[in-house]
């Protein structure tokens, strides 16, 4: 089982999160999707009703005025049908992205307490905390929305010279760690809103280069994971259209291979994302825990209980 409670440097908080995946992996991963691929299944489904429709019909206008026309009024005639879809495509997609949040949180709670995960206990913690997450995510906006605006607005100005780049994903990278720090605190415990956000500032602060460097790290490979499917899926659409053109194959036909591939792309993506979001919820464990270690001394205390219940 993995250790969480452990006195990390900077190297250490790094390494334990893939230490995580390699202990903890398949298990992890085996429940998340048990819990989550029904889901995210359905998220699949309603995506391609929308798009397959949207697609066929988009690229058809350019044949002649008329199907334009036909295409005005059949999404005319339809629009309930496409609202209600997007309505439950957003909900699900914001059920998923509530679950993506949850699950490594309660899943850390569980090795903390020493208690081994399965998707019962797990889906049982997470359904016993979404008013928590509710609350977290009014109360954040309400709290963060404008000075991390505006932080965001300098740091865009920033980028225009070279060292607003550096700084500006020092500045993401410390809203994004604080915020989960604070989060971690104020889903694993008892703890209150305002008491969670005052000690996830002092734990994030406490070891502000380490926190802020792994927070870092994680966000750019994300950043760079997604940019490199963007580019794998243009660089296919690239050739596809290419060939169209040596070959003289049909416009449409050429249009509708690329609807499906454009539409592949974006649920590829956005299943990725998902796991991506899990990763960077993991790194974060591993520092929320290291940082408890560092002002409670947890490992120590639960040592001294193991060696008075073998006297015992």
């Amino acid at each position: 089982m993995f250790k969480v409670y452990k006195n990390r440097k900077f190297n250490d908080l790094i390494n334990d999160t893939f230490v995580f995946f390699r202990q903890e992996g398949k298990n992890y991963f085996g429940n998340y999707f048990k819990i989550t691929g029904g889901l995210i299944v359905i998220f699949t489904i309603l995506v391609y009703l929308i798009s397959d429709i949207f697609f066929e019909n988009f690229f058809n206008q350019f044949n002649s005025v008329q199907q334009q026309q036909m295409l005005e009024k059949y999404f005319d005639d339809n629009s309930a049908y496409f609202v209600t879809i997007g309505i439950i495509t957003c909900l699900i997609t914001l059920f998923i992205s509530a679950i993506n949040y949850l699950f490594p949180v309660v899943y850390f709670k569980h090795l903390a307490d020493g208690t081994e995960p399965t998707t019962k206990s797990i889906f049982k913690g997470i359904k016993s905390r979404i008013g928590k997450i509710i609350i977290f995510l009014l109360g954040s906006c309400l709290l963060f929305i404008v000075p991390v605006t505006i932080l965001f607005i300098i740091c865009g100005l920033l980028i225009m010279i070279l060292v607003g780049i550096p700084v500006t994903v020092i500045v993401f990278a410390a809203i994004v760690g604080y915020i989960s720090q604070f989060f971690y605190e104020y889903i694993s415990n008892n703890t209150g809103f305002f008491p969670a956000l005052a000690k996830g500032f002092k734990m994030f602060f406490s070891k502000f280069w380490p926190n802020v460097g792994t927070t870092a790290i994680f966000l750019i490979i994300a950043y760079i994971v997604q940019i490199a499917i963007l580019i794998i899926f243009n660089v296919i659409n690239g050739l596809i259209t290419l060939n169209s053109i040596d070959t003289g194959t049909d416009k449409s036909s050429t249009l509708s291979v690329l609807g499906i591939l454009i539409l592949i792309s974006f649920i590829v993506a956005t299943i990725i994302s998902f796991i991506l979001q899990n990763v960077i919820m993991v790194s974060q464990g591993v520092v929320y825990y290291s940082n408890i270690e560092q002002r409670e001394n947890k490992s120590l205390n639960d040592d001294i209980d193991l060696i008075g219940q073998d006297i015992e």
